[in-house]
């Protein structure tokens, strides 16, 4: 664990939201029309600034997976996802070079590992869920893994380890801290990738 790259996902290595396009390939007609009025109440939410990001984050994962099997065929999931090639290029490149790559994602652990095994990447620090056996309980095990909380994760996970090099990719406001935390960082907003200054 000599040098490490810990990347967000969502908007830095990938050009769209991996939570929506996961909601969507699991979407049923039965699914949508149990939950057709509260969607629509939870879109004007966020729409007026009533609801916020996590929240609604919190409550479609409660309407869209609770009961949702775990060991369940995720199919082609991983094929919707378009990518972000001029970033995925540079942390491919980097890890070739012998950088351990690390995901730090706000999304739910639910699809990471199949994301961090079609990447080829070494793992992944996302928001955690609470499971009943397999079958996902519909809620977050804890806070999102966003802002601070990536942070926070990032050394918890490094624990007493010291690397000789931490370097970060992120997109958004939420991976402030985490750039601000490892020695060399970029901020990218889709083929634009520039030094994060804090």
């Amino acid at each position: 664990m000599n040098k490490i790259i810990f990347t967000d996902l969502d908007g830095t290595l990938t050009l769209r939201d991996t939570y929506h396009i996961f909601i969507f390939h699991n979407l049923t007609f039965v699914s949508v029309f149990k939950n057709s009025f509260a969607l629509i109440k939870l879109a004007l939410g966020y729409i007026s600034g009533i609801t916020s990001k996590e929240s609604v984050k919190r409550k479609s994962f409660k309407m869209f997976f609770t009961d949702y099997d775990t060991k369940k065929d995720m199919g082609n999931f991983v094929d919707k996802i378009p990518w972000n090639h001029k970033v995925k290029d540079i942390v491919d490149t980097k890890k070739r070079d012998g950088y351990k790559v690390i995901l730090v994602s706000a999304s739910p652990d639910v699809y990471l590992p199949h994301i961090c095994e079609y990447l080829g990447y070494d793992g992944f620090l996302a928001t955690k869920t609470i499971r009943d056996k397999d079958n996902l309980a519909g809620l977050f095990d804890g806070k999102v893994c966003n802002y601070e909380e990536k942070t926070r994760r990032i050394k918890e996970y490094l624990g007493d380890t010291k690397p000789s090099h931490t370097l970060s990719y992120g997109n958004s406001i939420g991976d402030y801290p985490m750039l601000k935390f490892c020695d060399e960082s970029y901020f990218v907003k889709k083929s634009n990738i520039k030094m994060f200054k804090s």
